[in-house]
């Protein structure tokens, strides 16, 4: 009875998300042939499993506190099993804060960068929009000036004797807002007179399809196109790039950035737009985003060349399917079997083709924990290397901190090969159970723009706190593993008696644990870069991910054979060669190569776009 435009102001006043809650799909060739930028009707039963803008599905259902809204430990003083929960900045400080940036003997932090930029294409949870908390007897208050739990802020405390922070003189507690709930379950379920427990929206869709490229919303990806032409090609600033002269992403429309700016001064250097709205998290972040952009843009010169007849529309959307193939390809062939292991791999499975029934959104715990182990293996430095690969002497390396939301560094100082090259050249950060994750991350999280830094570790466990997700002992029988009565009875996950022992420590009794820091504190698997309970909840999702994708590119009727054989021969290697100025590289950009056997990028077979020539050329 009242306006879209009504409904979202109210949502965002109440911090109440407006999920998705009907669409109709049509059934024309486009829509057979091409995926939704929204992602709705890949299912036709079910055409809201996967798009965006809908609730996250759960593997386990959620343990508020209250059973339906509450996070884990909202109340201060209750106990679980005879112990009341850890501050999270605790557990971080005493569990998984390093300042050892520990070599990993094989990969290189590319790895760590392609999962970033892959959870990027997953999930993106909304935070309350409404920041503003409410209560009788006062002024309304920011989030960030409170301690107090009073909805929507659920503020981390800081403990005593804390390294960084001094809990009197500086602040009591870290500020931190609650996921936004999908209007409809947790406070607001009562408008439906039945109490649903909360569930998060996930605002973007839950396929690899290159989401982060093209966008989520059919808004921004018009945004990002460029229609000064016929030929299907996404927007660029031009020639941009100081390390190639190719073109770099283009640039938010603001009258002033709210990105970091050059402290020496100079001409203002907006953020970066791309599909994706964490793109211009960390210099090596855009890198990525510009890579994949440019790779849109030369498959659609392509196409067009061999294709004059066919329509700008056309072009976008072929261009759109082979970048997404890409990735997924690049996913499940040189990326997966790193992370996982075979025991992981073997999970998956051999693919069957797609299967109506399986839902492939994604889960509220693989999105809130399990794939935030990443997290852990990013490097505290941002290295730029110059050909040799070795430190450019001109500019330098730069500390991770210094490169939060600073795509200055990019256009002015680096440009993105250099970034390229400290991937590849560069090894990805090895997490153990006593060196997990940089301090960095755990002390210096956005330092310039925020009056305390943040901290990573904090906000991912009390982000599963938030949410209601079941302890780590309950996720241990999920996956098959014994439930632990006692700290020893982890040594099997756990070999590490003083890590078990800071376990205990800490949260005092085994069924307390937190999911995300207990499962990173496991031994990993042989092979594999996680431990059994966090190899299990991925293998899960990234086998939904694969069978419930109708537009898998493996799919029967999704590509030709011929087509789906070039996918398979794609790298990310190729990939870079074909849109940076780099000349020579590792083979699999993942593995750590000396630099006398990197191989030049003409030795590195690409995908034979004539395959795509349409046969009504003539």
């Amino acid at each position: 009875m009242i306006s879209r435009r009504q409904l979202d102001k109210i949502a965002s006043l109440s911090g109440c998300a407006r999920s998705v809650t009907r669409v109709n799909c049509p059934s024309s060739r486009h829509s057979r042939k091409y995926r939704t930028i929204d992602g709705s009707c890949n299912n036709r039963e079910n055409p809201l499993w996967g798009s965006s803008l809908t609730p996250f599905d759960r593997f386990l259902s959620p343990i508020y506190e209250n059973q339906w809204n509450e996070p884990v430990g909202w109340n201060k003083d209750r106990e679980y099993n005879g112990f009341t929960l850890p501050s999270v900045r605790h557990v971080s400080n005493q569990l998984i804060t390093t300042p050892t940036n520990v070599e990993d003997p094989d990969y290189t932090h590319m790895l760590t960068q392609w999962g970033q930029f892959l959870d990027h294409d997953l999930d993106l949870t909304a935070t309350a929009v409404g920041r503003t908390m409410f209560k009788p007897g006062m002024n309304s208050t920011s989030c960030s000036e409170t301690c107090e739990h009073i909805m929507p802020c659920f503020p981390i405390s800081i403990p005593d004797n804390d390294p960084r922070i001094d809990n009197v003189l500086d602040k009591a507690c870290m500020p931190f807002t609650r996921s936004s709930a999908v209007c409809g379950t947790g406070e607001t379920s009562s408008l439906s007179n039945t109490v649903i427990p909360r569930e998060q929206i996930n605002q973007i869709t839950s396929f690899i399809d290159a989401s982060q490229v093209y966008g989520s919303t059919s808004e921004l990806a018009e945004s990002l196109r460029d229609f000064s032409t016929d030929d299907g090609l996404l927007r660029v600033t031009e020639g941009a790039d100081i390390s190639s002269g190719m073109d770099l992403l283009p640039f938010q429309n603001e009258e002033t950035s709210s990105c970091q700016q050059d402290p020496s001064g100079g001409d203002v250097v907006q953020c970066f737009l791309a599909g994706d709205g964490r793109a211009n998290e960390v210099n090596t972040l855009i890198a990525s985003h510009t890579v994949w952009l440019r790779e849109h843009n030369r498959v659609a010169r392509k196409l067009r060349e061999m294709n004059p007849r066919w329509k700008g529309e056309e072009i976008y959307q072929e261009a759109r399917k082979i970048v997404g193939s890409e990735m997924q390809h690049i996913t499940y062939t040189e990326y997966l079997p790193k992370i996982l292991g075979q025991s992981g791999m073997d999970q998956i499975g051999e693919y069957a083709g797609y299967d109506p029934n399986v839902n492939p959104s994604t889960r509220n715990e693989f999105a809130t924990a399990a794939f935030r182990f990443g997290h852990a293996a990013i490097s505290g430095t941002v290295r730029r290397y110059n050909e040799d690969y070795e430190e450019d002497p001109e500019i330098g390396n730069v500390a991770l901190h210094d490169t939060f939301f600073s795509p200055w560094r990019i256009v002015k100082e680096s440009g993105v090969d250099s970034v390229v090259r400290g991937l590849l050249g560069g090894f990805a950060k090895l997490v153990t159970p006593t060196d997990v994750m940089h301090e960095e991350l755990s002390q210096n999280l956005f330092a310039l723009m925020n009056q305390i830094a943040l901290d990573l570790a904090s906000l991912n466990t009390q982000r599963g706190r938030d949410h209601g997700l079941p302890f780590y002992n309950d996720w241990r029988v999920f996956c098959n593993l014994p439930r632990a009565e006692s700290f020893d009875d982890l040594a099997g996950e756990i070999t590490n008696s003083d890590v078990r022992d800071k376990l205990a420590d800490v949260y005092g009794d085994v069924n307390n644990i937190d999911l995300w820091p207990g499962a990173l504190l496991e031994d990993h698997e042989d092979g594999a870069r996680i431990g059994p309970t966090f190899r299990c909840m991925m293998a899960e999702q990234f086998k939904a991910y694969r069978n419930g994708d109708r537009f898998w590119f493996e799919n029967d009727g999704v590509l030709s054979p011929e087509q789906r054989d070039e996918i398979s021969r794609v790298t990310l290697a190729r990939v870079i060669c074909d849109n940076t100025g780099i000349t020579r590289l590792p083979p699999d950009v993942f593995r750590r190569t000396a630099v006398a056997d990197m191989v030049a990028c003409e030795d590195i077979p690409g995908i034979n776009l004539e395959l795509w020539e349409d046969s009504r050329r003539g």
